[in-house]
């Protein structure tokens, strides 16, 4: 008798899926269902960014990804300008680096800026230029949200 599927599939899904999801199965593995929340989620009772806080993300996001961002394409679009006008001999390498190196920076400025921003609905302050003191509060409510993720892993085992 086959075993019966817990969803169905999806129209791009791979058809060896149902294989793993049989020997997943057989080994006691729990299926995750996506609309299911996470124990995290239960817990804090939203699974959602309140709008306050998601617009304090974005004005960070802007300011330490955006200048990076604008940097390199400016390094870019400029080493390019010099080159073809003569104005100074510049190796590509250097200009490739440099721009590329803006462009990681701003992946770091992505981060740090969703990081670095007040999590706390109600607290009206944005914190400090930097954020340097959010930063630390949201990496270790996001260090402890990890641990605690590996423990309940490690408890389903």
């Amino acid at each position: 008798m086959p075993a019966e599927n817990p969803r169905p599939s999806v129209p791009f899904e791979p058809k060896n899926n149902n294989k793993q999801r049989k020997s997943a199965a057989k080994k006691g593995t729990p299926i995750v269902n996506p609309k299911t929340p996470s124990p995290a989620m239960t817990e804090q009772g939203s699974g959602f960014i309140p709008e306050v806080v998601s617009q304090r993300m974005i004005r960070r996001v802007l300011a330490f990804c955006g200048i990076p961002v604008i940097m390199g394409m400016s390094i870019f679009i400029g080493g390019y300008l010099a080159i073809i006008n003569h104005w100074f001999r510049v190796p590509n390498t250097v200009i490739l680096l440099t721009s590329m190196g803006c462009l990681g920076l701003s992946v770091l400025g992505l981060t740090y800026g969703i990081l670095s921003s007040c999590w706390d609905e109600e607290e009206d302050s944005k914190g400090s230029l930097l954020g340097v003191a959010e930063f630390k509060i949201n990496f270790g409510r996001m260090k402890d949200a990890y641990r605690a993720s590996k423990e309940i892993e490690a408890s389903n085992r």
